[in-house]
């Protein structure tokens, strides 16, 4: 059912036509009785009888369907309708002497019918079937051989008829006219609940929702207010884009078509970043004119999906690197054989005291290097125990010089050392924190090769922190969230691995400790390692402390 016919739904619409029909016919008969017995004496009685037969059997007919077949709406039965209705009264009028006749006004009556109950498929044929009575009593009233009938009423009824035409004519317009008030009415009444019912529920929706038309936001739910802030009124812009978006970045881009979705970071409030899915329907067409965005809080299947994809990358990781770990074990003691024997071919060697100092520093560092790789390897082949064991603790002023011996051989100047007096000689646990400062002093070189960097060492409250500071650039806003993921790196390809920061964040856990990366005020970044008083070898903490 269509447009105004909605009205109808509960008061059974044939009903109420059948009933129409019935009090016209009524009306004809009296008018064709008054004729009969001269009120009007050139009406064609017999004419118009045949008219109220055919009408009385179509509403006969239309009664019998409604009781065995229901009120089951079709355009083409509104279509027959009104179409046998325009031909009744034209049978009629014809008879009364066409256009002479003052009840012509009736062929109103039909197209009101037409646009309450059959709208736009019953109006059209309708009003051209109007069209043709109309013209046919003009021809019938003009062309003596189309004349069947003639209105010449007796002298004292005429005024009366005609003012009863008048009457009836614009009564029945304003009957109809309140009708299709009641039913606009009633359906801006349906329209409005059901919009109140709509906007209620998608109020409660746990997602964000926006309704734009024109290209400017009509409509928020609670949830895209919150998100997003008020936008009503505003011209639609993708919240993730600081401009307008273009056609390579974005797909909501001027001139996107059809259903959209894409993914988005965005932030609520003071809360934590999170990731939006946004969905674009547009309505009715694919013209994006009118259309709906929703913001769906993806968050957590994605990260859930991260996850799952770097455990199996670790996983990978982990099967490959103990295959090379066992793989390095054997050349590995070959060198520290070799470093042995070197060392003591130098020892019986003629040397000038500084050659043989920096020769014994290396071959020492060689075979120091060659012990802490050889733990590294037991320990990614699951024997962490044998690691621990075997590292012990070593004053944290030659884990440094160690580190930047490792980082920078040949220019250990680059490297600044600040250690306090309660840090310079305390014990540390040497594997782990050689290789957090390994990492940290590279990573450092790599923001800026030519720069000085600085290590500084101090107890803080029961923390041992130990910082080390470059002068590159610093952090770019969009790596801070994302410094100690595996695999994450700002270098360029081929570069980084992404593991460096994650192995040192890793081992500072491990250590009970905590690692931090933050730009330093006087430029560049600093990375801060914490660790307990705790894990640092007592007996010499102790003498420390004192």
């Amino acid at each position: 059912m269509t447009g105004h016919a909605h009205y109808f739904e509960g008061r059974s619409r044939l009903g109420w036509l059948i009933r129409l029909r019935w009090i016209a016919l009524a009306g004809v008969s009296l008018a064709a009785a008054l004729a009969d017995i001269g009120v009007v004496p050139g009406v064609n009685v017999p004419l118009v009888a045949a008219a109220v037969v055919l009408g009385v059997a179509s509403n006969v007919l239309l009664t019998w369907r409604s009781r065995s077949h229901g009120e089951g709406h079709t355009d083409t039965r509104h279509v027959g309708q009104a179409l046998l209705d325009t031909g009744a009264l034209t049978l009629v009028l014809w008879a009364a002497g066409g256009s002479d006749c003052p009840f012509i006004g009736f062929y109103a009556f039909p197209l009101l019918l037409a646009a309450l109950l059959g709208d736009r498929p019953a109006l059209l044929p309708t009003g051209l079937g109007t069209l043709a009575g109309m013209t046919f009593q003009v021809a019938a009233t003009t062309v003596p051989s189309l004349r069947v009938g003639q209105w010449n009423p007796r002298a004292e009824y005429a005024g009366a008829l005609e003012l009863m035409a008048l009457g009836l004519t614009v009564g029945g317009v304003a009957y109809f006219a309140r009708v299709f008030t009641e039913a606009v009415r009633a359906q801006d009444a349906a329209r409005r609940d059901a919009d109140t019912v709509l906007r209620l529920s998608l109020e409660g929706l746990d997602v964000g929702l926006e309704v734009v038309r024109d290209g400017r936001i009509a409509w928020q739910n609670n949830g895209a207010q919150a998100l997003l802030g008020a936008r009503v009124g505003q011209t639609w812009a993708c919240p993730a884009a600081q401009g307008p978006c273009a056609p390579e970045d974005c797909p909501w881009a001027p001139g996107a078509r059809g259903n959209t979705r894409c993914q988005i970071p965005l932030r609520s409030g003071e809360g934590p970043e999170r990731i939006y899915e946004m969905l674009g329907f547009p309505f009715g067409d694919e013209r994006m004119e009118r259309f709906m965005v929703l913001y769906l809080d993806r968050t957590r299947e994605i990260l859930a999906q991260r996850q799952l994809l770097l455990t199996e990358r670790l996983a990978s990781l982990g099967r490959t690197v103990q295959g090379v770990a066992h793989e390095l074990n054997t050349p590995l003691s070959t060198i520290r054989v070799l470093a042995k024997d070197l060392e003591a071919a130098l020892a019986p060697l003629p040397l000038e005291v500084s050659a043989r100092a920096d020769l014994e520093e290396s071959t020492r560092l060689i075979i120091a290097e060659v012990e802490r790789c050889r733990r590294i390897t037991h320990a990614l082949l699951g024997r962490v125990e044998k690691l621990r064991a075997a590292a012990g603790h070593t004053p944290l002023v030659e884990v440094v010089e160690r580190a930047v011996a490792v980082v920078c051989p040949q220019n250990r100047d680059q490297v600044r050392v600040r250690l306090t007096d309660a840090a310079e000689h305390v014990q540390v646990p040497l594997d782990p924190f050689v290789q957090v400062l390994v990492n940290l002093l590279q990573n450092g070189l790599d923001a800026a090769p030519q720069r000085a960097l600085e290590v500084h060492a101090e107890r803080v409250g029961e923390q041992l922190v130990v910082s080390v500071r470059d002068q590159g650039p610093g952090l770019a806003a969009a790596a801070r969230a994302r410094l100690f993921e595996p695999f994450f790196t700002t270098k360029p390809p081929g570069q980084g691995t992404g593991l460096g920061l994650y192995t040192s964040y890793a081992l500072a856990q491990e250590m009970r400790g905590q690692l931090t990366l933050d730009d330093h005020p006087d430029g560049g970044a600093v990375a801060t390692l914490s660790v307990p008083w705790s894990v640092i070898a007592p007996t010499i903490a102790a003498s420390a402390s004192r």
